[in-house]
């Protein structure tokens, strides 16, 4: 049972769409029309057998003028409501009898029940009669219990077969209103069984057509309502083997396809953004890795091969050229690890107060071996508060910002770092410099990975070159923090990297951060150290 249950859903599995839209459409389009021709072959039933019922009274109220016709103090009267009963007389009898005769007829016949809907005249077995028919007394009673102001009737079969329209009406005394007996009349249903064979083959056939009708015009309209899909289809087919340049010719309609077809183009252009990022960022690491690799081989090569001829100080300066690579490589790979640990959002960060002092003077500190000459100076503004973020995270974003501008800062120049209260519950913290600035077509591209705005000059520095990725971090840590980074820059006039970073807005804090202020105006000469 399984098995067949899941038959169904593996076949429409290699269907195309636009078969199971018309497959759908046209099964709720069968549902409604079935519905509708049960409903109108039920009304068609129901009028056809009420106006049968009415005819068969008519017939009835005829027959009894004529028996009664000149008697004006008549026995009974039919009615459709069942009376009290009472025991009839032997007159009741005898004219019952005869309006039961007069009522026998080719196509009707008559019978006299008594009010417990036993017979007391039985209908005609004449060959020239409608075949009598017998009802249970139970039936009988059931039937006349309904009140529905209309004479009560049932459809049943004789006992060869034919289905007859079986009407009881009460005859009730005229003049006590008490029910003598039941007139029951019956009829064949055979013009109307006809009736409605041939109403419904006229339906059914309906049906069919309409449903042809349907299909030759539902199949081409969503095939034209799914032609963008079909283009998606293809199109992303071709993206699937490489060709990320391709694009969908968006509809003119703004519909769901439509905007589909939008959400698709911008999907993939990211995505060929992405990619050629990923390219840029092997082809970097790759070309990044290459360089100091290089300088170890040369140098190991020349180990090897015993250029150092025995000179001990000869083999220490080959040793730390190799050591100094070394550490490249490994700030290179400590990088690329926290920039995917960033990308994957599993970068621990701490929340502390941070006093703007204290990470200050101590990436001053760690920044001092950096120098080669310039000089390097903090200063706090008063009533600065203090920070809330990961302080050594903080701590390596500014470092990295100052290790970028001790590169391209002569050795005459400065490098200044302050703090200082800003709007909106931040800190602006800023590092500037006299340095060379940067060319302003290189100002948009100065945070992305791997991007120098002179990288020939960074490599003919006398400092070895960085990996292009220490501002790039700089931006991820800020902002993984809640902070903004900004860069503005002149060329020959120097660089100012800014911070808005978020501050710890409670007493406890403001008072460490006029503690800072204070503890900050005696280091903020040239060269000092924090004490």
């Amino acid at each position: 049972m399984k098995k067949r249950a899941n038959l169904l859903p593996r076949l429409l599995r290699h269907v195309p769409i636009r078969w199971r839209l018309v497959l759908v459409s046209l099964g709720l389009l069968t549902l409604l029309l079935g519905s509708l021709g049960v409903v109108i072959s039920l009304i068609a039933e129901q009028d056809l057998l009420s106006n049968q019922v009415d005819v068969l009274c008519n017939e009835a109220q005829v027959a009894i003028k004529g028996i009664m016709k000149g008697n004006q103090d008549h026995p009974f009267r039919l009615s459709y409501t069942f009376l009290p009963p009472e025991k009839p007389s032997t007159d009741f009898l005898y004219t019952a009898s005869t309006l039961a005769f007069r009522l026998v007829s080719p196509s009707t016949n008559a019978a006299i029940l008594a009010t417990d809907g036993s017979v007391l005249v039985p209908g005609s077995t004449s060959p020239f009669a409608l075949q009598p028919i017998s009802v249970p007394p139970a039936q009988v009673q059931l039937a006349l219990q309904r009140n529905d102001q209309r004479p009560p009737y049932l459809v049943l079969k004789s006992s060869n077969g034919q289905p007859q329209l079986v009407v009881f009406l009460p005859l009730v005394d005229t003049f006590r209103d008490h029910t003598l007996g039941i007139l029951q009349i019956s009829t064949s249903t055979t013009p109307i069984d006809d009736f409605l064979t041939t109403l419904h083959l006229t339906l059914f056939m309906g049906v069919i057509v309409l449903l042809g009708l349907a299909t030759a015009l539902i199949y081409p309209l969503v095939s034209v309502a799914l032609h963008p899909l079909v283009e998606i289809e293809r199109t992303s087919q071709r993206i699937a083997q490489g060709e990320l340049s391709m694009r969908i010719e968006p509809p003119p309609t703004d519909d769901e396809i439509g905007r589909l077809a939008h959400s698709f183009n911008r999907m993939v252009a990211r995505l060929e953004e992405a990619f050629q990022r990923q390219k840029r960022f092997v082809s970097d690491v790759s070309h990044e890795l290459r360089t100091p690799l290089t300088a170890l081989s040369g140098s190991l090569e020349m180990l090897l091969l015993g250029a150092d001829r025995g000179d001990l100080e000869a083999a220490r300066r080959l040793a730390r050229g190799m050591y100094a690579e070394v550490q490249r490589l490994q700030r290179m790979v400590e990088d690329l690890l926290v920039l995917t640990r960033l990308d994957a959002g599993r970068l621990e960060m701490r929340r502390e107060l941070i006093r703007a002092g204290d990470i200050l003077a101590t990436v001053c500190e760690q920044a001092a071996h950096l120098a080669h000459g310039q000089t390097l100076r903090w200063n706090v503004a008063p009533g600065t508060p203090a920070l809330l973020g990961d302080k050594d995270r903080l701590r390596q974003a500014l470092l990295n910002i100052v290790d970028n501008a001790l590169k391209y800062t002569p050795a005459e120049g400065t490098v200044e770092l302050q703090a200082s209260p800003a709007s909106g519950g931040l800190v602006m913290l800023s590092v500037r410099d006299t340095g060379e600035g940067i060319p302003p077509e290189a100002l948009p591209h100065v945070f992305e990975r791997f991007f120098r705005a002179d990288p020939a000059r960074s490599r003919a520095g006398r400092r070895p070159g960085g990996s292009g990725l220490g501002l790039a971090i700089t931006r991820e840590l800020v902002e993984a923090q809640g902070g903004k980074i900004r860069l503005d820059s002149r060329l020959g006039e120097g660089t100012t990297v800014t911070i808005l970073f978020p501050a710890a807005v409670d007493g406890r804090a403001a008072a460490r951060g006029e503690e800072t202020v204070r503890s900050s105006r005696s280091l903020s000469q040239p060269g000092s150290r924090p004490s």
